[in-house]
């Protein structure tokens, strides 16, 4: 099962997909909340308690004695670390794919440096992104997305063009305000969980330590 970036949605993980099925396996990828095919505006999403919960609602969907194996990409690693707290004895294998890996999510300081993407090297905030402000202008954004012009140029650089303009078509705002909000409480048995993190060396977005 996957889990994409902040602004994806389950369409990310089309190829993978086929060729997991191919194999035998079974595979479900969720659209989180405000994410692919939900149609919630992300403006309105303002914990990430809400924007979890499809995953967390499918794993509680679960027999007790089916286990699955979670893959998450970028943000979509906090969506992991939720579901590892939540659900441990219904996850056999957590993947990080270049994901934010926070124990207990933004608690300090050093996490947010960890864990929120610098993206300085392309410009300012209000040249990298097209924020919304839903909450107000007086407020941190609510919502955030990759200017078109630079997706390509950050997030797809090595992709076939196919797929770049696929993911311009379809990449959302992301709910940002969410993410940040994420704090968890360790669960139990959450230590006991394999986890496994793959660093991708051309990533602009999360980089590797």
């Amino acid at each position: 099962m996957g889990q994409a970036s902040i602004g994806g949605g389950g369409w990310c993980w089309y190829k993978i997909r086929c060729l997991m099925e191919n194999s035998g396996y079974r595979v479900t990828c969720i659209d989180l909340k405000a994410a692919g095919v939900d149609q919630t505006d992300p403006n309105t999403i303002l914990s990430f308690e809400e924007y979890n919960k499809p995953l967390i609602d499918f794993l509680s969907s679960l027999d007790d004695n089916e286990k699955v194996m979670l893959v998450g990409h970028s943000a979509g690693g906090l969506s992991l670390t939720d579901a590892i707290h939540k659900f441990a004895k219904k996850i056999s294998l957590a993947v990080f794919l270049a994901a934010t890996m926070l124990k207990i999510g933004f608690v300090t300081d050093q996490d947010i440096k960890d864990g929120v993407p610098d993206l300085s090297d392309f410009g300012g905030i209000n040249d990298v992104y097209d924020l919304g402000f839903g909450l107000g202008q007086d407020h941190p954004p609510t919502t955030l997305i990759v200017k078109k012009e630079l997706q390509r140029k950050i997030i797809y650089q090595l992709s076939p063009r196919e797929d770049s303009t696929l993911a311009e078509m379809l990449l959302r705002a992301g709910p940002i305000h969410a993410l940040t909000c994420a704090q968890f409480t360790e669960g139990e048995n959450s230590e006991q969980v394999p986890r496994i993190y793959i660093k991708t060396t051309h990533d602009h977005v999360v980089k590797p330590i």
